[in-house]
């Protein structure tokens, strides 16, 4: 029997996930929605990025490094947090003492709601309103005040450890006295005792003075690291097992792989996708055995008929060829009978008033009808075991297509991971986000046009006196400006021109180098000369134009300051963890950004499908390329 899937956010890893909720804002609210889960997820934007909190009623709370992309079906509770909590502030997430109970603060215009989110066995989700009456609950009535738990003793350090194994049950195990007494948990309990050498199965009177102040020193110790935290996620092969804020000591002497991530949320979020994987692929298996186990009851159930028919088809030939071999003898017989004689030899008995004889025939007994010719009889006896032979063939028909069901079920028992897309969602917060935009390796920026109009926008808007303009000398180039371009070096404008170039149409046509001019603001014209006419979406650049011819080539990237980038490989390779450098071809970008994708998560230990590669795919030029090298 395989072990049941666990998962558990205990009051020591709460506390830490809220500190870090908190240190996150300001947040609002801008949508609210149900998983796929059956969770709840509120949508918070923050100055920097999006991010989803998502929500588990008795299981879990966490802020995801994004947001998902894959909603469930919306429900009223959803649908009510939308209307109360939307265009909120997120004011404060803390942790009610002791417990495993998150209270979120919400405010907006003056009105203040209260989001309970209680993740022991059986709590709930509950949106109170500021005098602590419940709005909204998956448990609780309406317009009841909330019942908040009586204040109970926790441990917060060494003292209070001493204190508490002096007074607890002296037959208690030591490890199920940190546990359970301690408020520890499993998981830091071992911790505790992992630490100091002392046997978790050891009962706590069995203790000497010196293995008491050890513990004691152990706990201590714990709520010093929860200051300081390092979050840890830990994995079995590509299976996230557990988390906790900083290093577990008894877990690396099982084996298990550290994965460092930047914050104990995160942490949670991969063991939490894991753990729901595991989950589906659980009940997915239940599911099939229990379907496998009832085809393979029918099977035995048919076969047994099968071998039950088959003998009778047996039986039934058996007599109809004995018949059919004395069936002279037969005639006499029934001649006889009709005569109104009793013969005695083959037949055994006779009942004129049904019209049974038994006869005894070869060591057979065979029951016949002295009413019709023993020649039909005999008829009729081979045509019902020729049918009874057919019933036998076609169980064992069904027999055949039962079998290749539970085969093909059996195969799909263990299924292929399917986990939640996180997108990380960066928010705009600067004006050239709207434009296609790099840097030169000198730190200038380059911002490029995406079409005619916000070519258009883009030199009206944001051209000022001491930027540079450049355009290719091919239709349907992006204009690129090179902000404070007067002051780069050939190297700079070379750069940026080869972006403007490989953004242009000659990319698509698989050329392999480019002319491109830059110019000065002031040679930039929006006003036609006297007698002329300017289409819309036009400029005029007057002379002189300053040229410079430069090979078509980009690198596509992933920072972790900055998420997907595009440039020159000089500027990429400083920034990214991973990057492509790629030119003109037919390879279709999808699968490099597929790649790319894939080699990200991998390097930065993202799990599967956190970084998404439309982002990538965004990125390159018309949709083709060439890969010309991968980063080392």
């Amino acid at each position: 029997m395989q072990e049941k899937p666990r998962f558990e956010i205990n009051s020591l890893d709460l506390a830490v996930l809220l500190r870090e909720i908190s240190a996150s804002h300001p947040r609002y609210v801008s949508q609210a929605y149900r998983g796929v889960d059956s969770s709840y997820i509120i949508r918070l934007k923050g100055t920097e990025d999006v991010r989803d909190l998502k929500m588990i009623p008795s299981k879990a709370i966490f802020l995801a490094p994004g947001v998902y992309q894959v909603h469930g079906q919306l429900d009223d509770l959803t649908s009510s947090l939308r209307r109360y909590l939307k265009g909120c502030v997120l004011k404060s997430a803390e942790q009610v003492t002791g417990e495993r109970i998150a209270r979120l603060r919400f405010e907006r215009g003056g009105v203040v709601y209260g989001l309970i989110i209680e993740v022991f066995p059986g709590g709930g989700l509950n949106l109170l309103d500021e005098r602590g009456v419940v709005l909204l609950s998956t448990g609780l009535r309406r317009g009841e005040p909330y019942a908040w738990p009586a204040r109970k003793a926790t441990v917060s350090g060494r003292e209070d450890a001493l204190a508490l194994l002096s007074s607890v049950d002296g037959k208690i195990k030591v490890g199920v006295a940190l546990a359970r007494e301690l408020g520890l948990g499993t998981k830091y309990s071992n911790e505790v005792l992992a630490r100091t050498g002392v046997n978790p199965s050891k009962k706590v009177a069995e203790l000497d003075a010196g293995e008491r102040e050890k513990i004691a020193d152990g706990v201590g110790y714990l709520f010093k690291l929860l200051e300081n935290p390092r979050p840890t996620a830990y994995r079995a092969g590509d299976v996230y097992v557990t988390f906790a804020p900083f290093p577990l000591i008894h877990l690396d002497k099982k084996g298990f792989e550290e994965v460092h991530t930047a914050s104990l949320n995160e942490a949670v979020s991969l063991v939490y996708e894991s753990y729901i994987q595991a989950v589906r692929v659980s009940e997915h298996r239940q599911k099939i055995e229990e379907e496998v186990r009832r085809i393979e009851k029918e099977i035995a159930e048919k076969r047994t008929l099968a071998d039950q028919l088959r003998l009778r088809a047996q039986e039934l030939k058996e007599q109809a060829s004995i018949l059919h071999m004395r069936l002279a003898e037969l005639k006499d017989l029934w001649a006889e009978i009709r005569a109104g004689g009793s013969p005695s030899g083959v037949v055994k008995s006779l009942d004129r008033s049904t019209g049974v004889a038994i006869l005894e025939l070869d060591g057979k007994t065979v029951q016949l009808s002295i009413r019709e010719p023993v020649t039909i009889q005999i008829d009729r006896l081979f045509k019902n075991a020729k049918t009874t032979m057919k019933g036998v063939e076609n169980l064992l028909s069904e027999i055949s297509e039962l079998e290749a069901r539970a085969s093909r079920l059996k195969s799909t028992i263990s299924v292929p991971r399917t986990v939640e897309v996180v997108e990380v969602r960066r928010r705009r917060t600067e004006w050239f986000h709207r434009y296609r935009w790099s840097m030169t390796s000198g730190g200038r920026l380059i911002v490029l046009g995406k079409d005619a109009s916000s070519n258009m926008r883009l030199l009206k808007k944001h051209l000022e006196k001491g930027d540079i303009v450049l355009h290719a000398e091919i239709r349907g180039s992006p204009v690129a400006i090179l902000k404070d371009g007067a002051g780069a070096g050939d190297e700079e404008i070379r750069e940026a021109a080869t972006l403007c170039a490989s953004f242009s149409r000659a990319w698509r046509e698989g050329l392999s180098g480019m002319s491109v001019y830059w110019v000065e603001p002031h040679q930039i014209s929006f006003t036609p000369p006297e007698g002329m006419y300017l289409p819309r979406g036009s400029f005029i650049i007057k002379p002189p134009k300053n040229y410079i011819h430069v090979q078509l080539q980009i690198c596509v990237g992933y920072s972790e300051k900055l998420g997907p980038i595009v440039g020159v490989e000089s500027w990429v390779r400083t920034e990214a963890v991973v990057y492509a450098v790629l030119s003109p071809g037919q390879e279709d970008a999808s699968k490099v950004a597929r790649i790319l994708a894939a080699k990200v998560g991998e390097v930065l230990r993202l799990g599967e499908n956190r970084i998404r590669p439309n982002d990538f795919e965004a990125l390159i030029p018309y949709g083709k390329c060439r890969v010309l090298r991968w980063s080392p």
